[in-house]
């Protein structure tokens, strides 16, 4: 029998060899790394709280001046038509194109006469509807050749007002006028245009009866849609107009059946071959481009109307169906020249000028549906609609009044009253989205039309919801979960700097200016804007271009 110290320190020894036994546990360096979050746009601590960044850039082209023109970007193509350099002169009907910098590449201009396009409207084709004569009123009497034809049916001959005439000419033209204070926005590769004044109209719009006008980049011609049927909005100028490109996904006819085994077998070979012999152009033949019959939808909304008001209504123009279709009107007083912006399902509107002054302190907001329908045999969809009436997002109201300069700055956290600005979307990191508005007026001055008032020279950001199934989105959903606010639906401030430290006008930047025209580079840079032309202080008309990138 063993001692007990022998026990014992057989005992200790078992003890001590259990780690040395145990499986090894993983090391913290073998465990995945967690995610990281995305990398948010760069926030500073100014006077006025925090502020996002962005920068300015100057484009060298021709000095192109104008004021109450449109700008449109499409593939990497900036599109400027229209405008004014001597007050309600418009300049002339030609598209001014600039190819943006890219990959190092500098600007580049130049500009294309208006020419239709040669495959014009499918409506100018369609014959002319037959009228019956009423063959109670006796034979048809013979008329001289050259004679007035009012001697023969004793009928006076209809007299047509000055004002008519120019509105026939507008109507029969094959490419658009020259104007100023239209609308323009793209669809797919075409660029859709309404309203807006002309030399003979200077004191009222043009009357196109419902007429959009498209041009079509890929061919760089004119063509127009008349609406088919239905209501159509009143003419107007200064207006505010977006668009999207749905409904696209139209419905797909099915297929026809067979009739034998023979038929369903040989197919479409008799067409387009066997792939062992194909028929050689057949697919070419037979393609279509889907903007030929159209898609997307182009709303405008507000602007001056003929009676000298202005407007609050909202409409839609259906590209394929060629008609258009109210939504609610917006809320507030009737106004021209607000901005208006779109983001995924929601449309924006900010400012405006009533008759008397910049409007603003609130943004309004109007909720969009897309209509679908699936019959089990085909689905597709049908347009676009609104889903309930406007909502609005005021200003914060402080309950006392600020003591100090700093106390005023600190509260600024909302962009000040302005018309003829430009707001747009655009896309910052890991899928975050922001409206930017930019410059403006600020006052209107005493003379109209006729001289310039004062201007903003600021930026401003508001977030946006982000897109779906992205960096940002994730970000949201974690911050909701602790109860931290993610920023969306807030105003701040961007603080803007030079592109170039060593280029002397990106460190001047545009300036204070007014009138002007803006639109997103889209997938050339998601994250900058292009603005150009406009009206600055000295009443004096720019022709510069400049790139606003959101850092």
């Amino acid at each position: 029998m063993e001692s007990f110290a022998k026990l014992k320190r057989r005992g200790t020894d078992l003890l001590n060899s259990l780690p040395h036994n145990l499986p090894s546990m993983p090391q913290i360096s073998q465990l995945p790394q967690l995610p990281q979050l995305p990398q948010l746009p760069q926030l500073q601590r100014t006077a006025g709280g925090p502020s996002m960044k962005g920068t300015w850039q100057h484009i060298s082209i021709p000095p192109l001046p104008r004021s109450s023109h449109s700008i449109d970007v499409v593939a990497g193509n900036a599109y400027i038509f229209g405008g004014e350099v001597e007050s309600r002169n418009p300049v002339d009907n030609d598209m001014h194109v600039i190819a943006l910098p890219s990959s190092g590449a500098p600007a580049d201009y130049y500009a294309v006469k208006a020419r239709p396009s040669p495959r014009q409207q499918l409506a100018e084709q369609r014959p002319l509807s037959v009228v019956e004569e009423d063959e109670t009123k006796g034979p048809l009497a013979d008329v001289p050749v050259g004679a007035d034809s009012s001697a023969a049916t004793g009928e006076p001959t209809p007299t047509t007002s000055t004002a008519d005439k120019g509105k026939s000419k507008a109507i029969n033209s094959e490419v658009p006028r020259p104007r100023l204070g239209h609308a323009t926005a793209v669809i797919g590769s075409r660029i859709f245009l309404f309203g807006g004044r002309s030399a003979e109209s200077s004191s009222e719009p043009l009357n196109e009866n419902g007429r959009v006008w498209v041009f079509e980049t890929k061919t760089q011609t004119w063509s127009y849609l008349d609406p088919a049927t239905g209501p159509v909005p009143p003419a107007r100028s200064f207006l505010a107009a977006v668009a999207t490109d749905k409904p696209r996904d139209f419905a797909i006819k099915p297929l026809r059946r067979a009739s034998s085994w023979m038929e369903w077998a040989e197919g479409d070979s008799a067409e387009v071959g066997i792939p062992q012999r194909p028929i050689a152009g057949s697919v070419a033949e037979t393609a279509t481009d889907e903007e030929d019959a159209g898609f997307g939808t182009f709303i405008i909304h507000g602007g001056c109307t003929a009676d000298g008001g202005r407007a609050t209504d909202v409409w839609a123009f259906d590209v394929r169906s060629c008609t258009w279709k109210e939504f609610p009107p917006a809320p507030g007083p009737a106004r021209g020249s607000p901005a208006l912006a779109l983001a995924k399902s929601r449309l924006y509107r900010y400012g405006g000028f009533d008759g008397k002054e910049e409007l603003g302190g609130q943004l309004d907001v109007l909720e969009l549906a897309l209509d679908e329908f699936d019959d089990r045999v085909s689905k597709g969809e049908i347009g676009i609609f609104a889903r309930g009436a406007w909502q609005t997002l005021t200003s914060p109201v402080h309950a006392a009044p600020p003591t100090t300069a700093d106390e005023t700055a600190k509260l600024v956290s909302w962009p000040g009253r302005r018309s003829v600005a430009s707001m747009e979307l655009v896309l910052g990191g890991g899928g975050r989205e922001y409206l930017i508005l930019m410059l403006g007026e600020r006052s209107a001055s005493a003379d109209g039309h006729a001289a310039a008032g004062r201007f903003w020279d600021d930026v401003w950001a508001f977030q946006v919801p982000p897109l779906g199934m992205t960096a940002a989105s994730f970000t949201d959903a974690v911050l909701q979960a602790v109860g931290r606010k993610t920023g969306e639906g807030k105003w701040t401030r961007v603080a803007t700097g030079p592109y170039d430290d060593e280029d002397g006008r990106d460190t001047a930047g545009p300036g204070p200016r007014g009138w002007i025209a803006g639109a997103p580079l889209g997938d050339l840079e998601e994250n900058a804007i292009l603005v150009f032309g406009g009206l600055s202080e000295s009443n004096q008309r720019l022709g510069d271009g400049w790139i606003f990138r959101l850092d």
